[in-house]
């Protein structure tokens, strides 16, 4: 038993590992080295899909709906790094049985994305510092759902990173949704 907590505590450990390294890569390197044009949509399109069993598993549906044929000049890794944490938010701290839905859209500044899920408690006043290095809304569930807050951070880099914005907003009550808009 207490080999297996500290292989657990070891993966923790090399999570958060990796993602200060994301995150002192994203300070150090602007823009990322890897730029280039590749099709946004169907990154969303197979990110969103990879979530489906994830998002079940845990009780929620997962509804994608990206606007086809929409393209994207950066770096590839990073926009699907982008999504998956996103999606892994949204899914860890969706209420129960609830419905996470991820768009893809086109604007006169570039693809927009947006993922929001219904998630009851929500501080609208503490909206923008869920994007702060280490800060955690809900010190209660942090047991439940793992995680060392520094997520968003590392989505913030990556929406600065490609020139974009970022935001968190209630369209309604209960309901939280991340709207980032990435430049052509």
């Amino acid at each position: 038993k207490w080999i297996g907590k500290a292989q657990a505590q070891t993966e923790k450990l090399s999570e958060l590992v990796n993602d200060l390294v994301t995150l002192a890569r994203l300070d150090e390197e602007k823009p990322p080295a890897r730029f280039a044009r590749f099709d946004i949509s169907g990154v969303v399109t197979e990110t969103a899909e990879s979530f489906q069993d994830f998002a079940a598993a845990r009780g929620h549906a997962l509804e994608a709906d990206a606007a086809p044929g929409l393209s994207c000049c950066g770096d590839e890794y990073a926009i699907r790094q982008l999504v998956s944490v996103l999606l892994d938010n949204a899914v860890k701290y969706a209420d129960e049985g609830s419905v996470i839905h991820l768009a893809l859209e086109k604007s006169k500044k570039g693809p927009v994305l947006i993922v929001s899920n219904p998630c009851a408690g929500l501080d609208t006043a503490e909206l923008d510092r869920l994007f702060d290095r280490f800060y955690r809304p809900d010190r209660s569930r942090s047991k439940q759902t793992g995680g060392f807050g520094v997520g968003l951070s590392i989505v913030r880099g990556i929406v600065e990173a490609h020139k974009g914005t970022i935001r968190a907003e209630c369209p309604a009550e209960g309901v939280i949704q991340f709207v980032a808009v990435l430049r052509e």
